[in-house]
């Protein structure tokens, strides 16, 4: 059981750690003489971030060819002699086409992964269809034989070992003698080395 300030559940409720997280995150930036980010600056570092995730790191290259290209386009000559108004409206309009030519690009990026997702999906559910048909078809031994492979099982005294073994001697009816000295075994025995 957990003694009060030791972090029991009701002391837990109580806390908001999404604001103590802040407070902390306030004082260390503070510590280091930063400045503290704009909530603005933030959700666009986010966007940046989401974006380089998204199209990994060799699209990430492409992107940034085409961007330059893109500002290389609109970049005009005679913006100094503007004034500071419409130079500002038209990096506005400038910022919002690069955006809108961004956004096309990701949305043809998602619809190529979606559609590369979806054809590795088709292979594979193919790869265990045709995998489940041959399990089938090898499953069957009727379909494994082949046509002239029809042979009788051989028995374990089918050897050449144990044939016509019987044919050659006499069958003697055995008998049963409960003395040792009058049993057969010891008849033979003595015939054998005493006679």
């Amino acid at each position: 059981m957990r003694q009060v300030g030791q972090g029991t559940a009701n002391e837990v409720e109580l806390l908001d750690l999404r604001e103590e997280l802040e407070r902390k995150e306030e004082k260390y930036e503070l510590e280091k003489g930063r400045k503290k980010d704009t909530a603005q600056d933030k959700l666009r570092r986010l966007e940046e971030n989401k974006k380089i995730l998204l199209l990994g790191d060799a699209e990430a290259d492409e992107k940034e060819s085409q961007l330059k290209k893109v500002a290389s386009k609109y970049d005009d000559a005679d913006d100094g002699a503007d004034s500071e108004d419409s130079s500002d409206s038209d990096s506005d309009s400038d910022d919002e086409d690069e955006e809108a030519e961004l956004m096309r690009e990701l949305e043809k990026i998602k619809q190529e992964r979606e559609e590369e997702r979806l054809r590795k999906e088709e292979e594979e559910r193919k790869a265990a269809e045709q995998q489940s048909r041959e399990e089938i078809l090898q499953g069957n031994p009727l379909t494994q034989q082949a046509a002239g492979s029809a042979k009788m099982k051989r028995r374990w005294n089918d050897d050449v070992v144990f044939k016509n073994q019987s044919r050659n001697e006499p069958e003697v009816k055995k008998r049963f003698i409960n003395d040792t000295i009058r049993n057969d075994f010891h008849r033979r025995f003595l015939s054998k080395y005493i006679a």
